[in-house]
This record gives C-alpha cells, structure tokens and sequence, in this order.
C-alpha cells in the first residue's frame, strides 16, 4: 500500500471596506507553503455593513477567481473568513464543573463539555462568540493551573474570554456568504486575527496594544496573559485621510489615495519641497502639488487618528501597571493597509511614547511559509494570515474534532489525486 501524502488546505479571506484579501495555504507535515495570494477592491459595503449585496457578492467572486487561476484548480478546502465591525466586543464567561467527592482526570471531553456550555452562555445574551480564549483553570477553587490535563480534581473552573458580535449581524455575513462560498467555513473577526497574525507569544503574555489603521474606522486590540484585555475603535480611518487630500487638493478619491500610495509621509518636518503632478477633479487638467504639502495633510489625520487612540492606549496601560508592569512592555503594532505610510512609525512612537513595530505576519513567531514574501511582510494581510493561525489561540485546549467518514475521506483524497 502506498503511503498518501498528508496535507492541509486552508482558503482565508478577509473582507475589509477597501480591500478583500485572500490566501491559500497548504500545510505538509510541519511545512507550510502559500499557493496564491491576492487583493481586490471590496464593494458593497459601508461602515461594516452590507449595503449592496449584489456589489458584494461580485468583489468576493472576482477573489475566489484569481485565487483559483493562481492554484490551477477549484478552491476545495475549509474556509476561514474574517470581517471588520466596530460591534465587536469582548465578553468574559465562567464555566465549572463539581464531580462531587468523586476525583476526576481533566481530560479533552472534559474540556469540550465546559467550552460548549460558554459559547451557549454567550449565545443566550444575544451574541455570537467567534473567538474563546481560556483566561484561567481553577482546581478545587483553590489552585491555578496553566494547563490542566492529565490533573485530577473535584472541581474544575475554567474562565473565558470572548469576542462577540450581535447575532443579526452575524447572520447577516453568514448567509450572503453562503450562497458564494460552497463549502464549510468559519467566520472570525478581523481585528483579532490581524493581531493572532502580527504578534508574538511573548508580547501577548507580557501586555501589548494593536493599533489596526482600517479604511473606515481604527481598530484597538490589547493583550495580557495571552489574551485580549480590550478591544475598542475610533471612528476614524484611512478613508479621512484620503478624503482631506481629495479636498485640499481638488482632485478625485481615486487620484488622492494614488498620491498617498506613491508619495506619502506621515512626517513633514524634514521633507524637501520636491514638485509632483496630479489629475484635477476633472480627470484631465494637470494640477502642482509639493511632496511636503502632501504629507502636512495626511500628518495632520493622523495624528488626529492616534491622539484619539492615545486614550484608549492610556486605560490599558492603567490596567497592565495594576498587574506589575512598567507601562506597556509591547508597546504598539501597527497594521492594516494605513501602516505602510512610510514614517509611520515615527509619529506614532512621538504620540504614544512608547516602542512602535510595523506589524506584518513576517515580524511574528508563527510558522515560516514558503512562497509568501510579499504577503507575509504586507500588514494588510495580517490578517488573512492570523485567520489561520487563531484556530490555536489556546496551545492548552484541542477542541473535539468532528471525525469525517472513513469512506468520505477516500473518495475526497481520490478526487483531489485525479485533478
């Protein structure tokens, strides 16, 4: 008999207001690989929300196409799908169980039973939870433990933490989703897997802020522990900024966000006055702008963005130095397609004073993936990345695996052999 190689497929899309981006990963053994790549403009949405369902519909169609020409073959595979919502919210749940004077062996059914009974404790409030962090195992009301399998108890509670969102929204991604994406999939939150994408085991232990710089609205994720402490957004994004440019210079959206693209600069202080041409609002004349005129305009929003920012970035630091700590010792990842504004940085490390990273999945400690250069260092992919890889938020917990059928899985490894 001939031993068939094993492998994995994983289709990750991340929708976002601008941009949908899309991966193909296969897992070999402990060898990843990316299979294709690719970003289209997002259409159909508005704050979050679907607006236009047919618009929305034909953008996810145009990416599933170009990552199916990439791989030469029809996407068979599960499917992880991110999306950005400012209805996103963290929600802490208790869940324990007394065996009485009977002992027990903490073992992964165990484990299921308990996780189960949160996510229907989340469900019962009206919320759909999308990520479960475990925060913390008590045995016997009395010891904590980091992992308690193989331990025995009488008691086991076990406290998590939740990502959520209202149902109706939830449905209302599920099911337009549903008639595209024809096999099984999951859905997550954006702004969680962008952070499972950029950070590293170490940061999320010791306390660090992400500072996501969407297109419509700016996203805040902050972990201690390994899990998320706080999760809020200011509404304010990359579409303002493109929007002042559009204003002050009188020209298109379209021609503002190419100036930001090609000549942008989140610092203006030491930039020369070099002379660069644009498109009016007309489309033909040809209008004079100065590089450094250009990167006063979008300083200006962002740092309107970050002030705003600083806020939230201050309560979590109040929280973290409770614990022990001296400020934040992570200080801030930036990511989303706003963190490629060259100097960024810079005027981030200025307003929140504190170390500032660029947070892209190639600065993590997650898996090497080879043929993923340009993706892997793209923050706007960081989360089509972390989509994968928050399915392993808990290195403690495996939750139950559903067994597929012995003869569903020939046939499938069949087919997939014969393409």
């Amino acid at each position: 008999m001939i031993d068939l190689p094993k492998a994995s497929f994983f289709t990750s899309i991340d929708i976002g207001s601008r941009y949908i981006k899309g991966l193909v990963l296969r897992k070999h053994d402990q060898e990843w690989e990316a299979l294709a790549y690719s970003s289209v403009k997002s259409r159909g949405l508005d704050e979050g929300e679907i607006k236009d369902a047919i618009a929305f519909k034909e953008s996810v169609n145009t990416l599933l196409k170009e990552l199916e020409e990439q791989i030469q073959r029809s996407l068979r595979s599960d499917f992880i799908i991110s999306f950005s919502n400012v209805n996103f919210e963290r929600k802490d749940v208790v869940s324990e169980k007394d065996f009485g004077e009977d002992r027990r062996v903490i073992n992964l059914d165990i484990l299921g039973e308990m996780q189960s009974e949160a996510l229907g404790k989340l469900e019962e409030d009206g919320k759909k939870p999308l990520h479960l962090f475990s925060k913390r195992y008590l045995l016997d009301g009395e010891r904590i433990v980091f992992n308690p399998l193989d331990m025995k108890a009488s008691k086991i509670t076990v406290e998590y933490t939740s990502i959520v969102i209202p149902v109706r929204i939830y449905e209302m991604f599920y099911n337009f989703l549903q008639d595209i994406v024809k096999s099984p999939f999951q859905l997550r939150s954006s702004l969680v897997s962008t952070a499972e994408g950029v950070l590293t085991s170490s940061e999320k232990d010791r306390g660090v802020v992400v500072l996501n710089l969407g297109y419509n609205f700016t996203g805040l994720i902050a972990y201690k522990n390994g899990v998320p402490i706080k999760i809020a957004y200011v509404p304010v994004g990359m579409k303002h900024v493109i929007k002042d440019v559009s204003a002050v210079l009188d020209t298109s959206f379209e021609e503002a966000e190419r100036l930001i693209i090609t000549y942008g600069n989140a610092v203006y202080s030491d930039i020369k006055e070099e002379e660069i041409q644009y498109r009016g609002l007309d489309g033909n004349t040809v209008k004079t702008t100065s590089v450094k005129k250009l990167a006063v305009i979008i300083h200006a929003r962002l740092r309107e963005i970050m002030s705003k920012s600083k806020k939230v970035f201050r309560e979590v630091e109040a929280k973290i130095m409770e614990e022990g700590e001296i400020g934040i010792p992570g200080g801030v990842v930036l990511s989303g397609g706003g963190a490629k504004i060259p100097r960024i940085n810079d005027l981030a490390t200025e307003v929140f004073r504190v170390p500032v990273r660029t947070g892209c999945y190639a600065n993590s400690d997650k898996p090497l993936i080879i043929n993923s250069d340009e993706a892997a260092y793209d923050p706007s992919f960081a989360a089509a990345f972390g989509n994968v890889f928050s399915s392993m938020e808990n290195p403690y917990e495996e939750a139950p695996v559903k067994r597929e059928n012995p003869f569903k899985r020939i046939f499938r490894l069949f087919r997939e052999l014969m393409e």
